[in-house]
């Protein structure tokens, strides 16, 4: 293709790209008048139109494409409604949105600081009461543990990390070498899985007996991990609850619990928690929005359905 070529090529991009927003907010303007707008001629602009009608976003059923069209000589487009505005925040997701980010830490001047001050300010006008009401009720000033972010970073970027530990058989910190693997929260504690490099085994760490890690030059190729078969301080001797997960939050499940997660017909999965913590286990049952369920013990299954009514009312 010559220069002049693909000159052509993106002109014709640019033509396009400010077509659609321009009709959309002007609807109605005459053939002539939008040309005019292009810099083009009115048979050109007609040839845009026809290319503009195949345009759309899969799977391309037919009202997923944009409808630009003319009609008595003027210009009007319809988009998918995928493309109209975002849907709004409810008051839940705001809060949510604000616990975690909140928990990152944000600094005076961060660009994370700011979002959360604007965040009440795009919500619905009929959910501003309801954020500030939930929000009363969470503690959204709670600090994430030491060393979070750090974790993070090193584990997007396959970093080994380097920390001083302390366990519950040791009065003495160990120091440690550990590639990252994941972080999570359990029962209102963080963890983190990772690869200790010393003891070639794969270990989780409770991040508040961890001293500051320091994330190392050293990289990693991420391992076949065997999955979390169990988490420190939960007796074996525990009784069990059993939860089912509907299809949308198997692969989450999945990835969560690994081994431990069955598979049951129609996607669903079902996994097998510790039964000791009923505030823990209630509160992280409903968090699912009803995409999961207790089906056994009975005094689960009740506990969950008080919560729920109580929450409810």
């Amino acid at each position: 293709m010559t220069p002049e070529g693909r000159t052509d090529v993106h002109e014709r991009l640019r033509r396009l790209l400010f077509l659609v927003p321009f009709v959309s907010r002007n609807q109605g303007r005459s053939v002539d008048e939008v040309a005019k707008e292009l810099g083009i001629k009115r048979d050109e602009l007609l040839e845009e139109l026809d290319l503009l009608a195949f345009v759309g976003r899969p799977p391309f059923q037919p009202d997923d494409f944009v409808d630009i069209y003319v009609e008595d000589d003027k210009v009007y487009v319809d988009l998918d409604q995928r493309l109209s505005a975002p849907p709004r925040l409810t008051a839940a997701a705001g809060v949510a949105l604000a616990a975690a980010a909140a928990l990152l830490k944000p600094g005076h001047s961060d660009a994370l600081k700011s979002a959360i001050e604007k965040l009440e300010q795009v919500l619905p006008a009929h959910a501003v009461k309801r954020f500030r009401e939930m929000g009363k009720r969470l503690d959204l000033t709670l600090e994430g543990p030491t060393g979070l972010a750090t974790l993070s970073q090193a584990i997007v970027e396959h970093r080994v990390v380097t920390f001083d530990y302390l366990t519950s058989a040791t009065a003495h910190a160990e120091r440690r070498k550990v590639e990252p693997i994941e972080l999570f929260s359990h029962r209102g504690q963080w963890y983190l899985s990772g690869f200790d490099v010393a003891r070639q085994s794969e270990r989780l760490f409770r991040l508040d007996r961890m001293g500051a890690p320091d994330v190392t030059g050293e990289t990693f190729a991420p391992r076949a991990t065997s999955g979390r078969t169990s988490l420190p301080g939960v007796s074996q001797s525990v009784q069990k609850v059993t939860v089912r997960f509907e299809a949308a939050t198997a692969p989450y499940i999945r990835e969560r619990f690994g081994v431990e997660a069955r598979g049951l017909p129609e996607g669903r999965i079902e996994v097998d928690v510790p039964g000791d913590n009923v505030r823990w286990l209630t509160g992280w049952v409903l968090s699912f929005g009803g995409a999961a369920t207790v089906t056994s013990p009975d005094w689960a299954i009740r506990s969950v359905a008080d919560a729920a009514k109580a929450s409810l009312e």
